[in-house]
């Protein structure tokens, strides 16, 4: 009897699953067909036009640097919780907090403070250090992805550090104390004992982030300039288009997928294993 309620448990699991994937083939199946045929008209339709390639380079730049600062200062946050800090159970919470705001809100505080027109924007201009806001340096909005880079930081932060720190109080907790307690000082006993035991963890997180946000459409979409668009982007503006540009949005989902295939490729391949 316990068995079969445990299987109905599963139902909403299986069924979700299964809607998922019908329509991970669908969008594929499209992408790939003109008029019921097999064919790459759409993906050869898309690299032809001028602002594939650079939107996949803009796209890739983001996504990337977004992920790497983000695991080197989820390292160095740490670093310092692991040295200052003894409470994981609060701190657990206070990531949980963080990890669920949308990131829709992130953009809408980074365009409070960070736009020409914001909060710091103000500040500069009241102190006398830019002659008027329009000076102050362009975060949102601007060619680099600045502003779409700092919104990832700041929402996948906690993300990479409720995900890896378990792992690493537990090294620190054991072999670091043990590595501290024979004369090693703690940013010994971080960089070359707990760290290199727990990278595995810090990792995987990386590659998490890195497919998440290549796909990610809201930041790109709240915070990103008009000349370089995300690939979500120019996927969304093809459905604006009309109905008939679905295979073409498809086309550009399809190269987000297969780059999603290619981070998980390299994951699995290349991520140190486990010992032991």
């Amino acid at each position: 009897m316990k068995k079969n309620f445990s299987f109905l448990y599963l139902l909403p699991q299986i069924f979700f699953t299964l809607l998922f994937l019908l329509a991970l083939f669908w969008g594929l199946w499209e992408s790939f067909t003109v008029e019921g045929h097999g064919s790459i008209a759409h993906y050869k339709e898309i690299f032809t036009r001028g602002d594939t390639l650079p939107s996949i380079f803009y796209t890739l730049r983001i996504s990337f640097l977004s992920s790497l600062f983000t695991l080197l200062l989820a390292i160095l946050c740490s670093f310092l919780i692991l040295h200052f800090s003894e409470n994981w159970n609060r701190l657990k919470s206070i990531l949980q907090l963080a990890i669920i705001m949308p990131h829709s809100l992130v953009a809408l505080f980074l365009l409070f403070f960070l736009s020409q027109n914001g909060f710091m924007a103000r500040i500069f201009y009241a102190l006398k250090l830019i002659s008027d806001q329009s000076a102050f340096p362009e975060f949102v909005y601007d060619r680099f992805g600045v502003g779409v880079i700092l919104g990832y930081i700041w929402k996948e932060l906690p993300f990479m550090l409720f995900f890896a720190l378990p792992l690493a109080y537990s090294v620190d907790g054991k072999l670091g104390e043990a590595a501290r307690t024979m004369g090693a000082s703690p940013l010994y006993s971080f960089f070359f004992i707990t760290l290199p035991l727990s990278i595995r963890q810090y990792l995987a997180a990386f590659f998490i982030i890195f497919s998440f946000s290549f796909g990610s459409f809201d930041l790109p979409y709240l915070l990103g300039n008009t000349t370089e668009r995300a690939l979500s982007v120019l996927a969304y503006q093809e459905l604006q288009r009309g109905f008939m540009n679905r295979p073409t949005a498809l086309s550009y989902n399809g190269i987000m997928l297969l780059f999603s295939l290619l981070l998980s490729f390299f994951y699995f391949r290349f991520l140190p294993k486990k010992k032991g």
